[in-house]
């Protein structure tokens, strides 16, 4: 998979105000001690077989969405942290940077060009296997930690990027998929799998992993969309927010939903024949995250 093309807005940045971040490392958890913490079942399939029908996906979809992208930059001169905002409608995106002013276009290609070099299978749930797929180039670590479904795709995608005298390391979610673009047409629930990471304090860019559900009230025609069961996974301990919850959303006839603005936002859109799949982004307590789930 490519990775979204935000260089640019955090270069700009860097430039004009010494950017600089900083990144710790960590000993990463293997796909067992992430399925012992988080409950997560053996996978279903490899990562392989997701990313040979990532294409397809992409090819089909026409909804994309993007989170505030959250970038630390380092350089010779010092250190800045940013965030770029991201207005998204229809395939397109467009990503702000509100200090320098510049803007760019995100769309499908930036985000589903191609495969990425290798993707881990970790586990399963609901009929989805979350992957980790990572990209290596000179200059260039990027990872995607979510999942490819039947109908659409959702993932943290974390970028680490190294020119002369400059270091960013950037983070965002984004969601994908082809709508069902039709109402809803009766209550259900959808479960499954949320993926995210704190942008602020002490846990900032560590991996959080936990459920989610959606459930749909025809009486009242609202969505209420809820994130639990929160994991640390590279820390190996729970998450203290215990839950964030959207509640009394609106979903339009096209099937998908949107509230709020950067740092407490959702937006979505459900996928496929009989809204099958439901895929989308969210911020909220100082968390970025993607989620996907299938009707129950």
């Amino acid at each position: 998979m490519k990775f979204p093309a935000i260089c640019g807005l955090a270069a700009v940045t860097v430039l004009s105000l010494a950017a600089c971040g900083d990144s710790s490392v960590r000993s990463p958890p293997g796909p067992e001690d992430i399925r012992d913490l988080t409950g997560l079942s053996a996978p279903s399939e490899t990562g392989t077989a997701q990313q040979q029908r990532q294409q397809q996906i992409a090819a089909r979809a026409d909804s994309l969405v993007v989170s505030t992208t959250h970038v630390d930059a380092m350089s010779t001169e010092g250190a800045h942290r940013f965030r770029i905002l991201a207005e998204c409608s229809g395939t397109r995106c467009e990503l702000l940077n509100p200090v320098t002013g510049e803007t760019e276009t995100s769309s499908l290609d930036t985000v589903a060009a191609t495969p990425g070099d290798a993707a881990e299978a970790i586990g399963s749930v609901h009929g989805i296997t979350l992957i980790s797929e990572s990209t290596r180039h000179t200059g260039l670590d990027g990872t995607l930690f979510g999942a490819w479904m039947e109908h659409g795709a959702f993932a943290l995608n974390t970028v680490r990027t190294i020119g002369e005298g400059i270091e960013t390391n950037s983070v965002q979610a984004f969601a994908l998929g082809d709508l069902a673009d039709r109402p809803l047409n009766g209550s259900a629930t959808w479960l499954g799998i949320m993926v995210g990471t704190p942008v602020a304090g002490d846990a900032q860019g560590d991996r959080l992993v936990g459920t989610t559900a959606l459930n749909y009230d025809l009486a009242v025609g609202r969505l209420d969309a809820a994130f639990s069961g929160i994991k640390n996974i590279d820390r190996g301990t729970a998450y203290p927010v215990e839950a964030l919850i959207f509640a009394n959303l609106a979903v339009e006839p096209d099937g998908t939903f949107s509230t709020g603005q950067s740092g407490a936002r959702i937006q979505g859109g459900f996928h496929g024949p009989g809204h099958v799949e439901v895929s989308g982004i969210f911020e909220q307590s100082d968390v970025v995250g993607a989620f996907g789930a299938t009707r129950q």
